[in-house]
C-alpha cells in the first residue's frame, strides 16, 4: 500500500472485529498479534457494580443474552457466549471484564465509557486503571460530556479524546473545525476523534497548531486507511492487518 514507513498509531477498534468478535479477549490479543499500537474498547457498570467490556446498552447483538446491561447481573452476563454470533469457533469467548483488558500487556488502551454515567462507573474505572498501573499506556473517551471530564482529575497522565460533533448541514466547515478545536482546547482534550470521512475536508492543521492530536475514526477500506496514516496521528479501524501492512 506504501512505500515508505508511517508514523501514525492504529487503534484496533473494539479490538481486530473484522476477524474476530468485537470486544473479546481474543479479537484484542489478535490485534496486538498484528502489530496495532492500541486496543479501543467500551465499558458498562452491571446492575451489581462489575465493569465490563461491550459495545452496546443491551445484550443480544453480540449475545445469545436479552435485556440492558445495566440491569442485568454479572453472574448472568458472565455465562453468555460473546462470540457464537460471530462464528461457533468462539462460542466460548465470554464478555470480558475491564480487568482482563486492563491486563493485557504490550499493548496501549483507548477506553470508552459508555453505560449510565453514575459515580459507581467512573469509581470503577479508576480503581481498575489504578489497579493494573496502565494509567501512561491509556486515552480516555465517550460521549458522557459531564462524566469523561470528571476522571481527568483521577488519571492525570492519561489522554483524553474528544469525539466530534456530527457534521450538521447548515455547518460550514471553518465552523465545524471552531466547534472541535475549542471545544478539545476549553475541556483540556489531548486528542480529537474525527470521522474519516472528512479526512479531505478539515484543515488539519487548525488542529495541530492548537496542540491536538488527530485521529481519524473508523477507516475501514485500504484507501481510507492509507489517508489516514499519511494525514494523522492515529486512525481506528477494525481492518488491523490493512493498517499495519500501510504503515510499512
Amino acid at each position: 500500500m506504501n512505500s515508505r514507513r508511517l508514523s501514525a498509531r492504529i487503534h484496533a477498534h473494539r479490538g481486530a472485529s473484522m476477524t474476530h468478535p468485537e470486544n473479546t479477549l481474543a479479537a484484542f490479543v489478535e490485534a496486538r498479534r498484528l502489530g496495532a499500537d492500541a486496543v479501543e474498547f467500551d465499558v458498562h457498570s452491571t446492575l451489581d457494580g462489575h465493569l465490563i467490556v461491550h459495545h452496546d446498552y443491551n445484550l443480544e447483538r453480540t449475545t445469545d443474552g436479552i435485556g440492558y446491561v445495566h440491569e442485568s447481573t454479572f453472574e448472568y452476563v458472565r455465562g453468555l457466549s460473546a462470540g457464537s454470533w460471530f462464528n461457533e469457533d468462539y462460542q466460548h469467548e465470554h464478555v470480558p471484564t475491564l480487568d482482563e483488558v486492563l491486563a493485557i500487556e504490550g499493548i496501549d488502551f483507548e477506553l470508552e465509557v459508555k453505560g449510565l454515567p453514575t459515580r459507581k462507573l467512573l469509581d470503577g474505572v479508576i480503581a481498575a486503571v489504578r489497579r493494573a498501573d496502565v494509567e501512561s499506556r491509556l486515552e480516555i473517551t465517550g460521549y458522557h460530556a459531564v462524566a469523561v471530564p470528571l476522571l481527568r482529575k483521577e488519571l492525570p497522565r492519561a489522554r483524553f479524546g474528544f469525539f466530534a460533533p456530527k457534521f450538521e448541514a447548515w455547518m460550514s466547515v471553518p465552523l465545524f473545525e471552531d466547534i472541535v478545536r475549542e471545544s478539545a482546547r476549553t475541556g483540556g482534550y489531548e486528542v480529537v476523534h474525527i470521522p474519516v470521512p472528512l479526512i479531505q475536508d478539515v484543515n488539519h492543521e487548525k488542529f495541530r497548531s492548537a496542540g491536538l492530536r488527530i485521529h481519524w475514526g473508523n477507516a475501514e477500506s485500504e484507501v481510507e486507511i492509507l489517508s489516514a496514516l499519511q494525514i494523522g496521528d492515529q486512525v481506528s479501524t477494525s481492518n488491523v492487518a490493512a493498517a499495519v501492512a500501510g504503515r510499512h
